[in-house]
């Protein structure tokens, strides 16, 4: 009989010496992930194989590291060095979202703190015509943890436009589409240059038309979310308000010399602005 069988544990006996509760095992078993070596015919109970404690054990662990049974499978149905190399994805996966939920916490410490409190009422909002101007550009589709690209894009292009005459005009910021943690943008980097420069051939370089936009200066402590996303809102609504059309993505225009990872709370560091018309 299969309660008899030599090398076969019962239920209970493979929970203890696996470290698996009673739960995990039928769990497991319904999702294919450890079954039973065997099943009584008669009465439906579950024997395990000794050899089947170094998987059990093994999930254990890997499920300290909140690994989801999907790739946990992944791994027991690798071996060897493929299951290393599977391990190691994983955990580099993880360090990547952690380094980017560190960074969030961080910057929502930051406004939680109270850096600069809200105002009360509505953000007061200003217009400008901004003209026509070539500008270099970067463009990238980033999440909301990869959004320290900006800084970096920004680096390039003004190097690149200190060669030529240097920068024509406050470098600023696109925002073509929704960035989150879920959601890529795609997001625009562009730092004016001089119509008539020569040799950017090698870089990407494009026509900014001539417009009018709202806009909202930014200052440090409101910067980060969920204040700065606030401001968005204000700019958006004050265009719909006067029977407005938002002609263009919304942008953040870094025309002021404070840095925005430094200075004081009031620092003005950016506009957020609407085209519209």
């Amino acid at each position: 009989m299969a309660e008899d069988a030599p090398g076969l544990l019962t239920t209970g006996e493979f929970a203890r010496r696996s470290r698996l509760s009673v739960k995990a095992l039928r769990l497991y078993d319904r999702s294919g992930l450890l079954r039973p070596a065997e099943v009584h015919p008669g009465n439906g109970y579950r024997r395990y194989a000794e050899r089947q404690l170094y998987a059990a054990r093994l999930i254990v662990l890997l499920r300290r590291l909140d690994m989801p049974l999907s790739q946990i499978a992944e791994i027991l149905g690798a071996g060897g060095a493929d299951a290393g190399a599977a391990l190691a994805r994983y955990w580099q996966d993880v360090e990547r979202r952690l380094a980017a939920q560190r960074d969030l916490a961080d910057r929502l410490v930051r406004s939680l703190a109270g850096e600069a409190r809200a105002p009360a009422g509505d953000w007061p909002v200003a217009t400008r015509e901004v003209p026509a101007q070539a500008v270099l550009t970067e463009q990238r589709y980033v999440t909301s943890g990869e959004l320290r690209w900006i800084r970096e894009a920004g680096a390039r292009l003004t190097e690149v436009a200190a060669r030529h005459g240097g920068p024509a005009g406050p470098r600023f910021v696109v925002f073509h589409g929704e960035v989150t943690e879920d959601s890529d943008g795609p997001v625009e980097v562009c730092v004016p240059v001089p119509p008539d420069a020569a040799g950017l051939a090698g870089s990407a370089v494009r026509h900014e038309p001539a417009h009018t936009e709202a806009y909202i200066p930014v200052i440090r402590g409101h910067f980060e979310p969920p204040q700065i996303l606030s401001i968005y809102d204000a700019a958006r609504r004050w265009v719909r308000e006067r029977g407005l059309l938002v002609t263009a993505p919304p942008r953040e225009v870094y025309g002021y010399p404070a840095d925005p990872d430094h200075g004081a709370p009031d620092d003005l560091v950016c506009d957020v602005a609407v085209p519209y018309a």
